[in-house]
């Protein structure tokens, strides 16, 4: 399962970030909340986008089928000429010829049976469509979220860029009055560009973020964005495991996509069996032969469904109908099953995040305050304020890291249960 800081990565072979302080004074700002960003998602996400077009694809498949007659009517014209040597008064010589005007139509009622199965073909693409704008949310509020998260990793990195500088002055001064070595300098220079280092790599993450979410919600690439939805934890869930589950049953796209293209087949199997039953043609023929002989007339023509009554295609609608079948029952079991994972995820990542936000951060925070204190007023050498900077950094990283985890649980578990 790929993590919400996963997802940020989504438009990175779109769109090459660049540095944010080059570009900063060339592009466009503008504001965006999560609901305004899966709002306009809705819209221009190119997997929505192509999803509604498929749909209008299966919505043209009525003008065929309502057509009134199911062939275009034959005519036929022939002539020639008649030599008659039979020695018969009068003789039959001149010019003949022989007029047909055929046409087919249908009796067993074949052309609704069309429409219907045209009609649940729609309704396996409007399911697949209401797929697409489910997994587009689902993708959005991920990308929403780990851009929020590469920010705050950003934010962090630039407040250990400052505590570096801050040490790196102390350590300059205590090398100046003579009461610390050389090597206490050189270390607390690398200290300090080292977190440059990590400041300016979690400012691209930032550009690479913000690609992701232009590419979903159809925003042009020099447009800086303004996420105002504030990062939080999630809400916890609002029902029990089982209730998860039954909601899960009844709401799931995928299921009802099953159902919707089992529907398609049944319709296919009605009409099958429709088309058995023979279409008649009815013909008008007109001639006219030698000796002065006009003939008119009409009749009926029909094939008799002898040897070929759509056997193979009903085996093969047959068989299709019993494969969805197992497949609805094998999913209905796949999705019982992810939905009690990820329940337990998100109750397991919650207890996680509250740990590290509440207890492990702020007591890391503090140490490292604490302790450059006492390095320099002489208390520590510079080897402690190193390993505890170290510490509160790892600390950081790893409470985002778990609240990514907990939104990527939590984004999963609405997206298992059919949540809209």
């Amino acid at each position: 399962m790929r993590t919400v800081l996963g997802a940020a990565a989504l438009a990175a072979c779109l769109h090459f970030p660049v540095a944010r302080a080059a570009t900063s004074n060339d592009r466009a700002r503008q504001a965006l909340s999560l609901d305004e960003a899966m709002a306009r998602a809705a819209q221009r996400s190119p997997l929505v986008r192509l999803a509604q077009k498929e749909r209008d694809v299966v919505r043209s498949l009525r003008v065929g089928a309502g057509v009134l007659l199911p062939a275009n009517p034959i005519v036929t014209f022939s002539a020639g000429g008649r030599r008659d040597r039979s020695a018969s008064v009068p003789p039959a010589n001149g010019f003949e010829w022989l007029a047909r005007a055929e046409q087919m139509v249908e009796i067993g009622g074949q052309r609704g049976t069309r429409l219907k199965e045209a009609a649940r073909a729609l309704d396996v693409a409007s399911a697949r469509l209401e797929l697409a704008e489910i997994e587009t949310r689902a993708r959005v509020r991920a990308a929403y979220v780990g851009m929020q998260l590469a920010e705050a990793q950003a934010r962090a990195a630039g407040e250990r860029e400052a505590l570096g500088a801050r040490v790196l002055e102390s350590a300059r001064a205590r090398v100046k009055a003579g009461a610390a070595s050389d090597v206490e300098l050189h270390l607390a220079e690398i200290e300090a560009a080292r977190f440059t280092h990590e400041r300016l790599g979690a400012e691209l993450a930032v550009d690479e973020a913000a690609d992701a979410v232009r590419a979903l919600v159809g925003v042009p690439a020099r447009t800086t964005l303004e996420l105002t939805t504030p990062l939080s934890p999630p809400a916890a869930p609002a029902r029990d495991l089982d209730a998860a589950i039954a909601e899960a049953q009844a709401r799931r796209v995928e299921l009802a996509l099953l159902d919707a293209e089992r529907a398609e087949i049944d319709a296919s199997i009605v009409r099958l069996r429709r088309e058995r039953v023979p279409s008649p043609s009815l013909f008008v023929e007109v001639a006219g032969q030698q000796p002065g002989q006009l003939y008119a007339g009409g009749g009926l023509s029909v094939a008799l469904p002898v040897a070929r009554r759509n056997q193979g295609e009903l085996a093969r609608a047959r068989a299709e109908r019993d494969r969805l079948g197992e497949e609805r029952d094998v999913t209905a079991r796949a999705v019982e099953l992810e939905v009690a994972h990820l329940y337990r995820a998100v109750a397991a990542h919650r207890l996680q995040s509250t740990l590290w936000s509440s207890q492990i951060v702020p007591a890391a925070t503090a140490t490292v305050e604490l302790v450059r204190q006492g390095w320099t007023a002489g208390k520590f050498d510079i080897f402690r304020v190193v390993q505890v900077t170290r510490e509160a950094e790892e600390a950081k990283k790893r409470e985002l890291e778990t609240l990514g985890a907990l939104w990527d649980a939590t984004i999963a578990l609405d997206r298992a249960t059919g949540a809209r």
